[in-house]
């Protein structure tokens, strides 16, 4: 017997689509979610290497900046050995084991970054100089530490062109002479007398002090002085 529809209702039809479940999902938002994720995650990784190469900067030139500091005590050191040297015929010929040179040794390659063989190089690692191609390697005072793990070394070099007494008319150095006519001193309330005001010719030094530090670090202070 064939049913009939109530009194004020319309007959419908089961479609086969109702009786079918959800739809499949396509995962859009799925995979938009990951991208974004590996985004985020590649990022992060980013900052954290920029961090850690900013600290590893600023600890490099801490290092720099505490070797290059240290070069005082280098430069006080050969200041000191001169001065009991200076005035007296010791400061005439060489001293190679106390890192000085009564010569200016104008091709002398200080740091050894030039690569050239036809100049000298200084022994800082008392190395033989690193068996590199030069025309002589020179030796630098002893080692001496100067705290904060840094080691320091230096070379002095008298500015004469030739060793013996620097006043010798036979040589060529470079000094200081001061004026023997009116005083400079006019004017000036002073305790002690000025080396630079005497009339003797005054030779100059100078002091190429290395120092090597923590990681590696490596410094060169180069001084002028006389006494």
């Amino acid at each position: 017997m064939k049913q009939q529809p109530l009194p004020g209702t319309r007959p419908y039809a089961i479609s086969a689509g109702h009786l079918t479940g959800p739809r499949d999902q396509r995962g859009v938002v799925l995979l938009i979610t990951l991208i974004a994720l590996v985004a985020m995650t590649l990022a992060a990784i980013a900052l954290i290497r920029s961090v850690d190469t900013g600290n590893v900067v600023a600890g490099n030139l801490a290092f720099k900046q505490s070797a290059t500091l240290a070069g005082d005590f280098g430069t006080e050191t050969a200041a000191t050995w001169l001065q009991g040297k200076s005035g007296t015929s010791d400061t005439f010929n060489d001293d190679a084991a106390n890192g000085y040179y009564a010569t200016s040794q104008d091709t002398l390659d200080m740091t050894g970054s030039t690569g050239d063989p036809n100049r000298a190089l200084v022994d800082w690692d008392f190395n033989n100089c690193n068996d590199a191609a030069a025309s002589a390697c020179v030796s630098p005072s002893p080692l001496a530490d100067a705290g904060a793990g840094n080691q320091v070394n230096y070379i002095i070099n008298r500015l004469c062109q030739s060793a013996g007494d620097s006043n010798s008319t036979s040589n060529s150095c470079v000094t200081f002479i001061s004026e023997t006519s009116l005083s400079p001193k006019r004017g000036e309330i002073k305790a002690g007398e000025e080396k630079r005001f005497e009339s003797t010719p005054v030779a100059y030094y100078r002091i190429t002090s290395r120092i090597k530090g923590p990681r590696n670090t490596i410094s060169y202070i180069e001084t002028i002085v006389h006494f």
